[in-house]
């Protein structure tokens, strides 16, 4: 018994006639190429789509996206390995015809074609909705931070700034120093034979030092005008957060996910680590592609904005977001659990609340928010006597108790907790192994341009592509093409 061996090298074997032979019926490839053919490069964006009548002929931005669409479904992003594959994978050759376009086109197309991209995103959303891969029925939001092109070291606070630029100051008085000693030198060949600079090595010095004092000092104006404590040397656009346990240069990438399939439905870039403010942005949004009337969206307790549920309700979103507990102070200890805000019960009818300790507590008057909430004090003159003041309130003029005008959005989402405690386990099993596949499986917890809005341009690849991956996984590839050939 012999182990499998394989043919002999020098044996002469008859290849296929054509390239399109080696790409079997239900290769990915062919989808990939059937669906970008499908799309209407000009009306979406794409730079290039429309011909000049001079100048030298660019690449379709057909092909470089069915280049990188293949690069991210397969793992490969950067631009080099991309330029590297279209000269050796055969599947490559097939879906670029033997087009071989340079690193720095391939990158420029990603980098210049951000809102292109988004746009894309956006067309394959519409395909899936066409063949019934989302329910509408139930949409979770969560998010997840990804890593910067931007070194820790190389973000500063202000007194950085002003040290580096100080060094830099220096520096140039130095070079300065020996350019003038240079000069009046009468033998600057001696000086050339110390190991001394010479006047052009001198003066290249002193012309880079000054553009590096340039930048640190519109990096100084930018954090004194914005009012930011750091700020990032190499993206600017970045930002300090928690991200796997470190504190890194990151964005924080807000995602909405359907419930039938887990297919994302649509996402925001954040340069701020909370959530808040982008639970009802993402919620209409996807309303709004799933053309439904009626939607339900849960989300952790992050997203919890008073403003932002209220604005679901109104647009018919029911939202399932867990209320956060109420701040305790440290130092106090107070107030105890029994006298948090939800056991001070209202009456509607009275326009009053009853607190634990029994008393009535009356409307007293009506303020506004930082956030221009406007929000009524209950107030009751029976803290002066009560023997469990110590435990409710520490301030001298006893216990306040804040209502919104919009308070009953907040009671009726506290109802639907209540009632469908398992919709918020829900959300953990339709969105969370997401952000695990993108970030550990395929390796995507980093980013690779700069800026906010070729952020914007990576983060739809991202996302298409694992749609895509999802879409081929439980349709195939035949039934997608021949879905495409009925639109």
């Amino acid at each position: 018994m012999k182990h499998v061996s394989g043919i002999d090298r020098e044996q002469i074997t008859l290849f296929p006639d054509s390239v399109d032979e080696y790409i079997s019926s239900d290769n990915p490839v062919r989808f990939l190429d059937a669906f970008v053919d499908h799309l209407d490069m000009a009306s979406l964006g794409f730079k290039h789509a429309s011909l000049r009548e001079t100048g030298r002929p660019p690449y379709h931005p057909g092909d470089l996206l069915k280049l990188y669409l293949y690069g991210y479904i397969n793992r490969i992003r950067s631009s080099r390995l991309l330029e590297r594959e279209s000269k050796r994978n055969l599947e490559v050759m097939w879906l670029l015809r033997r087009l071989s376009p340079d690193h720095k086109t391939i990158s420029d197309f990603r980098r210049c074609n951000s809102q292109a991209l988004r746009e894309v995103f956006k067309q394959f959303v519409l395909l899936c909705k066409s063949l019934s891969l989302f329910n509408a029925e139930l949409v979770a939001i969560d998010s997840t931070k990804f890593k910067a092109i931007n070194s820790r070291a190389r973000v500063k606070n202000r007194d950085q700034l002003e040290k580096a630029i100080t060094r830099v100051e220096e520096s140039i008085s130095h070079y300065l120093e020996q350019l003038e000693q240079n000069d009046e030198d009468e033998d600057g060949d001696e000086d050339e034979s110390k190991g001394s600079l010479s006047k052009e090595e001198l003066q290249k010095k002193i012309e880079y030092l000054n553009k590096r004092k340039k930048r640190l000092e519109a990096a100084a104006d930018e954090i004194k005008s914005s009012g930011d404590k750091h700020i990032s040397l190499t993206d600017s656009d970045s930002r300090l957060m928690k991200n796997e346990g470190r504190i890194q240069p990151s964005y924080n990438v807000h995602a909405a996910v359907d419930s039938k399939n887990s297919l994302i439905l649509g996402y925001e870039i954040s340069q701020n680590a909370a959530d808040n403010n982008y639970l009802s942005v993402l919620a209409i949004s996807s309303k709004q592609r799933l053309d439904a009337e009626e939607l339900t969206v849960c989300a952790d307790a992050g997203y919890y904005d008073t403003t932002d549920i209220k604005e679901c309700e109104d647009n018919s979103i029911t939202t399932y977001v867990p209320i956060p507990e109420q701040k305790v102070s440290k130092k106090t200890g107070v107030p105890q659990p029994d006298f948090y805000h939800d056991r001070f019960l209202y009456d509607g009818d009275l326009d009053t609340y009853c607190c634990p300790a029994g008393h009535a507590m009356n409307y007293y008057t009506t303020t506004k928010k930082y956030d221009g909430r406007r929000v009524g004090i209950y107030r009751t003159a029976a803290c002066k006597n009560c023997t469990l003041r110590f435990s409710c309130t520490t301030s001298p003029r006893g216990r306040y108790i804040y209502r919104w005008e919009h308070e009953a959005v907040l009671d009726r989402l506290k109802q639907r907790l209540k009632d469908n405690p398992q919709i918020l386990k829900r959300r953990k099993e339709i969105i969370e192994h997401i952000f695990g596949t993108l970030k550990k499986i395929w390796g995507y917890n980093s980013l690779l341009v700069r800026g906010l809005q070729n952020i914007s341009g990576e983060v739809a690849l991202m996302s298409l592509t694992y749609n895509m991956r999802r879409a081929l996984s439980i349709l195939g590839t035949q039934r997608l093409i021949y879905h495409l050939q009925e639109i």
